[in-house]
């Protein structure tokens, strides 16, 4: 598993994952196979399952995006290109939905827009601007919210992203530095 953060603020988005990678008992640490991958102008991270992540990140044509509603995009583009990336690598990812074991989590950015795009493939924004899943993302999401203040600069949301991606490889035995740390500017 894993500890993904992103922070959404007014100019970018931040994204910090840890490098553990865990199979079944074995544990290893890898900062050549990293968790959050820029694919065309999407910047995109990974959790659970590798199979679709590695699809997404290798294989996956991502829809331009031209302006206009981010969720509207998000709905009528972004999640049938990602399904039909899965169907054209033959990967079923209903499974995935149903097997407790077998699922995975994404956050995706584009124009500085932050998504939570579920196994079923739901996806959803927080209200708050900040996001953690994985199996350390309670701990991470946790410390997030007890800043209780709106994160605007970058060099903060910097700071916290890392931190709570630091906090939880404490204590998620799934989790562990180093700390990727990702941003995309509004815009780019």
């Amino acid at each position: 598993m894993t500890t993904l953060v992103a922070i959404a603020t007014p100019d970018y988005a931040v994204f910090a994952a840890d490098s553990q990678i865990t199979e079944d008992n074995l544990r290893s640490i890898s900062t050549s196979t990293p968790k959050i991958v820029s694919v065309g102008k999407y910047m995109l991270g990974i959790t659970g399952d590798t199979r679709p992540g590695d699809i997404l990140t290798y294989n996956w044509k991502p829809p331009a995006y031209r302006g206009g509603d981010h969720v509207r995009h998000m709905g009528r583009a972004v999640i049938p290109s990602i399904i039909a990336a899965f169907r054209d690598q033959g990967y079923d990812y209903s499974g995935a939905e149903k097997d407790k074991d077998s699922g995975f989590d994404y956050l995706l950015a584009f124009d500085g827009e932050v998504f939570h795009i579920a196994c079923d493939l739901s996806f959803f924004q927080s209200e708050f601007g900040v996001y953690a899943i994985g199996s350390g993302g309670q701990f991470a999401l946790g410390y997030l919210y007890s800043l209780k203040k709106p994160i605007t600069q970058l060099t903060r949301a910097e700071h916290y992203a890392k931190r709570a991606v630091e906090i939880a490889s404490v204590l998620d035995v799934n989790t562990c530095p180093p700390i990727q740390l990702t941003v995309q500017r509004r815009g780019e």
